[in-house]
């Protein structure tokens, strides 16, 4: 009899803890059928941002198809509901935590409303963010299809299945896991990689490491397109910042993502998956049919490659107990031969002090001209050190 009493107090926490875990979900509600509305939007820094409203309020909303769904922040402007339980998250980098699913007020984008639109709730990295929340890709796991124009600076949604199949374009497929898109790109001949499709993220295409160790196996002459190596980190997702690990800066003679080609192009390895980034979009229109789970980039030098001739990132600055710190610097680098060594926490920039991350991002460089930084190194020991941004 303890036996079973036992087992059913078992089987009651589980599914008390069951019942506490949020599951994802397209349950949302629009507020219009056989609709299209074309939403302006923004695209500053690589990023697509659109306006919504809340009871007559704007709010900023970011764009990101890495994101399964939204993100609200508890530090933030917009107000959220109840909390839906707990969730467990992934960011882009693999980090993995629980945190809290909550409900988004009703809001309003371009002519259509969304109720019932839920996301996780995270902290802002800053104390005055770009953006008020997060709009994921259960926007087009929901069965809308989009067509995304940074350079005319609009978003198309419409329900209707059909409505871009007349449109010229390259298509290319995507699968999803864990329910955001991912694509299959050719950066080396005979060698394919398979990258988050994420406009949460900026650079165009960035590499993971167990990618490249695959590739090594296979392509010998690799190397000669290696550029050089550090150890370091540069990308920050919801949990935080990429473990240090060997970062490899790369030059690729091109790479290949469906039927376009991206020529001359310098880039680098991370340590979560290999990524394409919305950088991609100012190179081309792109549209989103979820039925078919198929992108379309439609180019805008109409043709099917471009040159990109891009500067390799040589120095990434990542916060530190919110403070602003060398988290990568390539030693063959101009910012290396001035002095910067990872680890180096900016204190203050010319004769400004820096008390925080967030006045680090908002510093006004100037590009092209040098600035006195004062670092305190790991040693605790303080440096000048004048450098161009």
């Amino acid at each position: 009899m303890k036996r079973i009493i036992f087992f059913l107090f078992a089987l009651g926490g589980l599914l008390q803890m069951h019942a506490q875990m949020y599951r994802y979900n397209l349950n949302f509600e629009l507020s219009a059928r056989h609709f299209v509305d074309t939403i302006p939007i923004e695209f500053e820094d690589d990023q697509i941002y659109i306006t919504a409203l809340v009871d007559g309020e704007p709010y900023r909303f970011n764009l990101d198809t890495g994101s399964s769904q939204g993100i609200a922040y508890s530090n933030g402007r917009m107000p959220y509901g109840r909390s839906l339980g707990k969730v467990q998250s992934r960011d882009a980098n693999g980090h993995i935590d629980t945190i809290h699913a909550v409900s988004f007020p009703t809001f309003t984008i371009g002519r259509l409303t969304i109720r019932g639109y839920s996301g996780s709730l995270l902290r802002h990295h800053t104390t005055q963010p770009k953006y008020d929340a997060i709009i994921g890709f259960d926007l087009f796991n929901k069965g809308l299809n989009a067509k995304i124009d940074v350079r005319n600076g609009y978003l198309i949604l419409t329900d209707q299945r059909d409505y871009f199949d007349d449109e010229p374009g390259l298509p290319f497929k995507y699968r999803l896991l864990r329910f955001v898109p991912n694509v299959r790109l050719t950066p080396y001949p005979g060698c394919s990689d398979e990258a988050l499709f994420d406009t949460g993220s900026k650079r165009l295409y960035v590499m993971g490491n167990r990618s490249l160790s695959l590739f090594e196996d296979k392509v010998p002459q690799i190397e000669s397109q290696v550029e050089g190596r550090s150890h370091g980190h540069r990308a920050i997702g919801s949990f935080g910042t990429e473990r240090a690990a060997l970062v490899t800066f790369l030059w690729l003679d091109g790479f290949q993502l469906g039927d376009f080609f991206f020529n001359d192009y310098h880039t680098m390895t991370t340590q979560g998956y290999s990524r394409i980034g919305a950088e991609l979009l100012n190179y081309g229109a792109l549209i989103i049919n979820p039925k078919r789970k198929r992108f379309t980039f439609q180019p805008y030098n109409g043709q099917q490659a471009v040159m990109v001739s891009n500067q390799q990132m040589n120095i990434a600055f990542v916060p530190k107990n919110g403070m602003p710190s060398v988290g990568l610097v390539w030693e063959g680098s101009p910012h290396y031969r001035n002095g910067f060594r990872q680890g180096d926490v900016i204190l203050q920039i010319d004769g400004r002090a820096i008390r925080s991350f967030h006045d680090f991002q908002r510093y006004p460089f100037i590009e092209g001209r040098e600035h006195t930084f004062l670092v305190r190194d790991t040693q605790g020991q303080l440096h000048e050190i004048i450098s161009v941004r």
